[in-house]
């Protein structure tokens, strides 16, 4: 690598970031009209998905009570399920919720 810096600096969560998952949508997936997403889950109890090509946070899940340690898409990219010491899945439309399948 020519450079060492980072593409983006992606800070938003309150407490340690437990995983990430990328969404299996943009260029190179069976979606590649649709939004590349990173999904962060922390201890903070949120879930925050981030638009990786602009580097901004686009929405913060939050309805855990306690740490968030799970993240998944689904195949399409359409939905996202994230699990919890609370007990609790919650399975997200985030396709509605962030309009992924259409490009900005």
């Amino acid at each position: 690598m020519a450079s060492e810096a980072p593409v983006h600096n992606l800070q938003a969560h309150s407490k340690e970031i437990y995983t990430i998952k990328w969404s299996p949508t943009g260029p190179g997936t069976m979606n590649p009209n649709a939004t590349l997403l990173l999904a962060s889950a922390s201890f903070d109890s949120s879930v925050r998905l981030w638009d990786v090509e602009r580097g901004v946070c686009q929405h913060t899940l939050m309805k855990h009570s306690e740490p968030v340690y799970s993240v998944a898409f689904s195949p399409d990219g359409r939905l996202l399920a994230t699990g919890s010491f609370d007990k609790a899945i919650y399975i997200w439309d985030i396709a509605v919720r962030l309009n992924i399948l259409r490009k900005r």
